[in-house]
């Protein structure tokens, strides 16, 4: 321990450094962590935060709710299937409020489609509105539909499509706006079907159940459908592969630097060993020295991850929740702990006897 604190102290300058490039990777990584949280949020987020447990879509659609039209009769079918209790359809359409594109998600009172926020609850001539740090603006208190005024009876944070502000309205509501629209009368079509399975009953099991009962439609659990949406899994990938990448690159450097250091100071250590020191009391203070400089580093980072994230809130719609702090935390950490010692490698082999051999100390 004396060892360690008294080198820390002697090359401040160089671990200074070291620390330095640690929390600019752990800043990169805790920003990107936030980033990619609000965009899979506000595409999913309606998803994430309806009480629906299985989503049912035509089995051409590809689990794309735009691009998928259910026959009438389905909605009743899917409800008559074992372990279902509730089954509602849903229509995702676009309108323009307030002079920018909105998702109108039209279903019925009490649907399972709806935010949990809201008790399940839609009321005649009222719309929810779903809101999300990503998306610019707060959510209007009336929803302009052309030929329908609905008031916004209630919010719902993080419950948004497509990352667009997005409504929850009736589907009659829905239905007059988009003939209105038209200029003529166009039927309603569903897009999908929102199911809530009965308690104690599994998701995935009622959704091959649906899946096998009724014709031309494909259900799957509400992880899935997620995963489905177009976007989401793109998303989740690419942010996937740059975590990777700076988790390597946190390993490669903190290994990198205690090699460099381990090596310049390679035959004090076997001198060390030579006099009576144990393999301990040689890792010990590159494990404290680890600790102390990436353990800094992290803090160093979180605190500048917060502050940039906080000051630019409206520009990013990202914050930080401390489950991930955390996670990313303890994962340098330890990355930086095993880079430390696989730098000790050398010179723990070092047998003792070398610093009394030609060339030794």
């Amino acid at each position: 321990m004396f060892l360690a604190i008294a080198e820390l102290r002697r090359a401040r300058g160089r671990f200074a450094l070291l620390g330095a490039a640690v929390g600019l990777l752990v800043l990169l990584l805790l920003f990107f962590q936030a980033v990619a949280g609000a965009l899979t949020g506000g595409l999913t987020g309606a998803y994430e935060q309806a009480r629906a447990d299985v989503w049912v879509y035509d089995d051409q659609a590809r689990l794309n709710p735009q691009g998928s039209v259910l026959d009438e009769g389905a909605v009743d079918a899917v409800a008559d299937v074992a372990g279902v209790a509730a089954a509602s359809p849903v229509t995702f359409t676009v309108f323009d409020v307030d002079g920018e594109p909105s998702a109108v998600l039209a279903t019925d009172a009490g649907s399972p489609a709806l935010p949990r926020a809201v008790d399940g609850v839609l009321e005649q001539g009222t719309a929810v509105a779903g809101t999300s740090a990503f998306v610019e603006g707060d959510a209007a208190d009336l929803l302009a539909l052309p030929g329908v005024d609905l008031d916004v009876a209630a919010t719902a944070d993080g419950a948004t499509f497509a990352i667009l502000p997005t409504y929850f309205a009736p589907r009659d509501a829905v239905a007059t706006a988009t003939s209105e629209r038209a200029g003529r009368d166009v039927p309603l079509p569903t897009s999908a079907i929102a199911v809530a399975v009965a308690d104690g009953e599994d998701a995935t099991a009622v959704a091959a159940a649906i899946s096998d009962a009724v014709d031309g439609v494909e259900a799957v659990d509400r992880a899935t459908a997620i995963e489905g949406l177009p976007g989401a899994g793109t998303i989740t990938r690419s942010f996937g592969i740059l975590y990777v990448l700076l988790y390597v690159v946190v390993a490669i450097v903190t290994g990198v630097f205690f090699l460099i250091l381990t090596v310049q100071k390679r035959d004090a250590l076997v001198l060390l060993r030579a006099v009576g020191a144990e393999r301990g009391d040689v890792v010990r203070p590159v494990l404290v020295q680890v600790v102390v400089v990436v353990g800094v580093a992290v803090l160093v980072g979180t605190g500048a991850a917060v502050g940039l994230l906080s000051a630019a809130r409206e520009v990013f719609g990202a914050g930080l929740d401390v489950g991930t702090i955390l996670t990313s935390a303890g994962a340098i950490l330890v990355l930086g702990l095993v880079a430390g010692l696989a730098s000790l490698r050398r010179v723990l082999r070092a047998e003792p006897v070398e610093a009394v051999a030609d060339g030794g100390l």
